[in-house]
């Protein structure tokens, strides 16, 4: 007699299935931590881009920096005193005279009347010069 088809000894069956809802909860977890990674490269990625990005930044300001200090020098150097006189000698540069009346001059300063203020400005006109 076959015993599978006569009663089983074992009504209850074990039953071995998958756990639908703890599976889809470690599957939710994993997919998580993999985003969470995803995330994590992305960020890195930029971190070391941005990084880049400024050392190029900082050497063009270095050049720049380097480029500047030799235009001052040069600027410096042209204008000193030394330099000016070579070039008036070379008459590559010519000194005009200021005339007399070119120069503006102050008066002194004087006191008004009762106030005894100073002052230093006339508000009167040369009526010809007007």
């Amino acid at each position: 007699m076959n015993r599978r088809l006569s009663h089983p000894s074992n009504r209850h069956r074990t039953n071995n299935g998958i756990e639908i809802p703890l599976l889809a909860q470690w599957l939710v977890v994993f997919f998580l931590i993999g985003l969470l990674g995803l995330f994590f490269v992305y960020l890195k990625n930029q971190q070391h881009a941005i990084g880049e990005q400024t050392r190029l930044v900082e050497a063009k300001i270095s050049e720049l920096h380097a480029h500047h200090d030799a235009l001052i020098a040069k600027v410096t150097a042209l204008t000193s005193r030394g330099a000016l006189q070579k070039r008036l000698d070379e008459k590559y540069l010519d000194l005009v005279p200021i005339a007399e009346t070119a120069i503006a001059r102050t008066t002194p300063a004087r006191t008004l009347g009762e106030e005894r203020t100073m002052r230093t400005a006339s508000l009167r006109r040369n009526l010809e010069t007007d």
